[in-house]
């Protein structure tokens, strides 16, 4: 503040550390202010169901089964009647690994 006094390491640190706990105090609070305000705008509604498969790595060899499976786990996540969907051909999808994870692999090869 003035010309003639210095700042010492001590004093430095002191303040880098109160601005630090000021800024995380900050974020804290507009932390729990999102969590008000969407607490505040879903209070109203009910919470959709939550739909959890497990995929077996064994080979299905009843395709019918497999068909009332998917089309069962399809109606669940639409929230329809599973009579009302359609299941007319189960193929797989050639390559289970996402381009992204190819890419990654590639690069860490290279």
């Amino acid at each position: 503040m003035f010309a003639h006094e210095t700042i010492t390491m001590g004093r430095a640190l002191i303040v880098c550390g109160f601005s630090l706990v000021v800024v995380f105090l900050v974020l804290l609070a507009i932390s729990y202010m999102i969590d008000l305000v969407h607490w505040l705008l879903t209070k109203g509604q009910k919470k959709p169901a939550t739909l959890t498969l497990e995929v077996s790595e064994a080979p299905a060899k009843d395709t019918t089964a497999d068909a009332a499976i998917i089309s069962a786990a399809i109606a669940a996540c639409l929230g329809t009647a599973a009579d009302r969907i359609v299941v007319r051909s189960i193929r797989r999808v050639a390559g289970e690994e996402t381009p992204w994870i190819q890419s990654g692999r590639l690069n860490t090869i290279q």
